[in-house]
């Protein structure tokens, strides 16, 4: 069952990699709990979307297979050429910076990951501001006829995420290509 929670979980994984990665690095601890949580953010999303279309989500960090998941079903996910190619690495990132304590990741590596992520996040609409499409006024209604009453008042993010899950009916409701 596709729930906005996992992508605001993403989010807020995101927000604690930027958070970390502004502050002074006093060692390379603080480098690895960046990358975890971009690792986690990544994944989050990416299952967040698969959950959507329906999939049932296997218990796995790997990226690489969660990507052909995506691919394979249909999900509603743009996935970057950073990401694709970038894959095996945040992969690695997930169990090596939490139980290798000789793995140190690269900031020139963070430095990337934290703009490509940014972008990957925001291509896909998990984001505070309100996407564009939902800047049309035909297509905000249409998504709020489809919830129920108490999640009308949601904030804009929460808007872009039940875009995500809605995104293919929206279409079809609305008739656009």
């Amino acid at each position: 069952m596709c729930d906005i929670r996992l992508f605001k979980s993403a989010f807020m994984d995101y927000q604690a990699a930027v958070a970390l990665y502004q502050r002074p690095f006093p060692d390379e601890m603080f480098l690895n709990i960046t990358a975890y949580h971009l690792q986690q953010c990544v994944e989050k999303t990416i299952k967040g979307a698969l959950e959507c279309v329906g999939v049932t989500v296997p218990n796995t960090h790997r990226i690489t297979k969660l990507l052909q998941m995506v691919t394979h079903n249909g999900a509603n996910l743009v996935i970057s050429e950073w990401l694709d190619d970038h894959a095996e690495m945040l992969s690695e990132w997930e169990a090596q910076t939490r139980y290798n304590m000789d793995f140190v990741v690269e900031k020139r590596k963070l430095d990337r990951a934290v703009t490509e992520i940014d972008k990957f996040l925001k291509q896909n609409g998990v984001a505070e501001d309100l996407r564009e499409e939902l800047t049309k006024l035909e297509v905000k209604e249409k998504l709020l006829s489809y919830l129920p009453e108490e999640n009308r008042g949601c904030t804009d993010f929460e808007m872009n995420c039940y875009y995500l899950m809605f995104e293919k009916r929206l279409k079809t409701d609305l008739k656009i290509i």
